[in-house]
């Protein structure tokens, strides 16, 4: 697969999750959710690589940033900031959905020998989020956002009602 595939791929596979969590739970859910996906890139980036690797990960979510706010002022003028809705009390599917859709882009990552994966699920779950946002986040607000702590996941909260089987 090249690069291009690749990116056309996994911004797809975002895409279709961003739609699916809209429709169970709303644009406040949905941006929550891209949040915790994000947070989630960014946990395996620490797991992975260290604090060195986090500082280039929040380097590039914030060049990713810079340069849609560069492009949106090259072509329409002054960008929309707009303030991140609250996570408290939204509806936990929309993070399960987004965590789940940037799980399988790392395990993409394991098996593609396109290195460019990782950066097109980061640029990827960015652009969705400024789209569900209608604007560019605050940086400080985006930064404190993904440096937030995970919620622990248990079986007690989880989204998923009804038996389960396991394969």
């Amino acid at each position: 697969m090249s690069n291009m595939q690749t990116r056309d791929t996994i911004h797809r596979m975002i895409g279709a999750s961003v739609k699916t969590a809209a429709r169970l739970s709303g644009r406040e859910a949905v941006v929550s959710g891209i949040l915790s996906g994000l947070r989630h890139l960014r946990d395996v980036v620490a797991h992975e690589g260290g604090e060195e690797a986090v500082r280039i990960f929040d380097d590039q979510v914030r060049e990713h940033v810079l340069g849609r706010v560069l492009s949106t002022m090259k072509g329409s003028g002054e960008p929309i900031t707009v303030v991140l809705p609250k996570a408290e009390g939204t509806e936990p599917r929309a993070g399960a959905i987004m965590r789940d859709v940037s799980e399988s882009c790392l395990v993409l990552n394991t098996v593609s020998r396109d290195e460019g994966v990782f950066t097109y699920t980061m640029t990827g779950l960015l652009d969705q989020l400024i789209d569900q946002l209608g604007g560019m986040p605050n940086w400080s607000e985006l930064q404190d956002a993904l440096k937030a702590a995970e919620p622990s996941w248990t079986w007690e909260s989880s989204p998923i009602q009804g038996n389960i089987t396991l394969h």
